[in-house]
């Protein structure tokens, strides 16, 4: 029966899709978005917006008489008493992006234009009953490039179901986004133009301040034409990723003027074919995390997390772990609101080739941005350390400066790439230092619909970069405009 509802789903917007894409496959659907995204001069109130779209909802409106601009496609009565609704949005990301000496290679420069396409559904049919589904184009001026390009596809397409009662069960069943925590091993991949979906089954439970989930899934599988990603949630023999697990997240204690929250996990990950260092072949990896974070004063942030390893990867007994710190401080709640920042990064790499264990961190589903700007390593045998400038000249203007240091936590391991794949062996060498990276990020929100970005970092290769290969270092710069409804 869940085949049946779920496929059924996918299909009716696949339909859909299919007769909007004519002769010029991405121009209705285009159309439609640039016309609503006319609404980002009338900015409301009531809009919240969300990374994950999936993740809003428009209830509050259902007891106003009159609904006016963004608020009347973000409910849109399908019943006489309101119980069932219609929720419409989407979002539109053009991208300017500049490379010099791209991958430390002298004179490789890159310069592209990339943007991403994005129109979603919201049914909520009666209580406790709803339909999700999402399109998504991604294109690039440089032809097909992975996770950067593809022409249409269903980037979301769920069912939801919830139980009665004051603190109800959610079920979730389709291909849905899914971030945990800050996204240290399961994140968006906002970055590139492609966002990462899973073919997952979910339940949910919420009271007060304590929240789990607990889910089976799969990554989606990211092909360049239209409706080409495959539902594999049920299909055996599908190689794509497997991941499942139980994510806790509660309140340990609040005041007027401090908070502190903690999160609690298990992750499973099974991939059929996995590398690191010197062991390659099928993969089955464990999990265990543990988050500390909040507030003091309102000026300063904490966030503290210590990630612990172990399974097994193709006969070699796995033993790894990630520990990161993050602390702000706001020195004036003022003029600009100053606020300086440090963060430590530890991921552990392999201690001893050829000895039947693998010591390398795996970072799963991470988002190698939030490593730092330039986005060229994944936290696997990396040590970094990110000290780092905050200020608001207003409330709508952003600006981040920061400076990072990175090296290889042993020297029996090499340097890693993302998604989490070994580009540069050890080969030898025993210089630590990969090198340090100078940052820059501008961000100016006109308002709830539109903002804008500008995005700089430097890449300054150190030892081991030199000796084990190109060495020249990276200008990046990418100017990114984002449009909302």
């Amino acid at each position: 029966m869940a085949n049946y509802l779920i496929f059924g789903f996918l299909k009716k917007e696949r339909d859909l899709a299919s007769h909007l894409l004519i002769n010029r496959p991405f121009k209705p659907l285009l159309s439609l978005l640039l016309c609503c995204l006319s609404l980002v001069v009338h900015a409301q109130e009531s809009i919240d917006f969300k990374d994950q779209r999936a993740e809003e909802n428009y209830i509050s409106l259902k007891d106003s008489s009159h609904l006016l601009g963004q608020e009347a496609i973000k409910f849109i009565p399908l019943a006489k008493d309101k119980s069932a609704y219609l929720s419409i949005g989407g979002s539109f990301r053009p991208r300017f992006e500049h490379f010099t000496n791209d991958s430390w290679i002298a004179g490789n420069n890159l310069n592209y234009y990339t943007h991403r396409l994005a129109f979603h559904t919201d049914f909520h049919l009666g209580r406790g009953i709803r339909l999700f589904g999402e399109l998504q184009h991604g294109y690039r001026t440089d032809g097909e490039i992975f996770l950067q390009t593809d022409d249409l596809d269903i980037h979301q397409g769920f069912i939801e179901f919830k139980t009665a009662g004051e603190n109800p069960l959610t079920f979730r069943l389709g291909r849905q986004e899914m971030k945990l925590g800050v996204g240290r091993l399961v994140d968006l991949r906002v970055g590139p133009n492609v966002r990462r979906a899973f073919d997952l089954g979910k339940v949910s439970f919420q009271q007060d301040q304590f929240h789990i989930d607990a889910f089976y899934g799969k990554e989606a599988n990211i092909n360049f034409g239209v409706f080409d990603n495959d539902f594999t949630l049920f299909e055996e023999g599908a190689t794509n990723p497997i991941l499942w697990g139980i994510y806790s997240q509660f309140l340990v204690s609040e005041n007027m003027n401090s908070k502190h929250s903690m999160e609690l996990y298990y992750l499973g990950f099974q991939s059929d074919f996995s590398a690191f260092s010197d062991v390659t072949g099928e993969e089955t990896r464990h999990s265990i995390g543990l988050r500390s974070f909040g507030s003091i004063n309102h000026k300063f942030q904490f966030n503290t997390e210590f990630i612990y390893q172990f399974g097994d990867l193709a006969g070699n007994t796995i033993s790894a772990f990630n520990f990161e710190t993050d602390w702000k401080y706001t020195i004036s709640a003022k003029k600009w609101r100053p606020t300086i920042g440090v963060k430590l990064d530890w991921s552990s790499g392999d201690r001893d080739l050829a000895d039947g264990r693998l010591n390398s961190f795996n970072p799963m589903f991470v988002n190698p941005g939030m490593y730092s700007l330039a986005a060229v390593n994944t936290p696997v045998n990396l040590l970094s350390f990110h000290p780092s400038l905050l200020l608001f000249p207003s409330r709508k203007w952003l600006i981040n400066v920061e400076y990072a240091f990175f090296y290889r936590s042993t020297v029996e391991d090499g340097f890693y790439s993302p998604p989490r794949i070994q580009t540069r062996p050890v080969n030898g060498i025993t210089a630590r230092h990969l090198g340090n990276v100078i940052g820059l990020f501008l961000e100016y929100e006109y308002n709830r619909n539109a903002a804008f970005d500008v995005r700089s970092s430097y890449f300054i290769p150190a030892s081991f970069m030199k000796e084990s290969g190109a060495s020249a270092s990276i200008f990046q710069l990418a100017s990114t405009i984002t449009l909302t409804f």
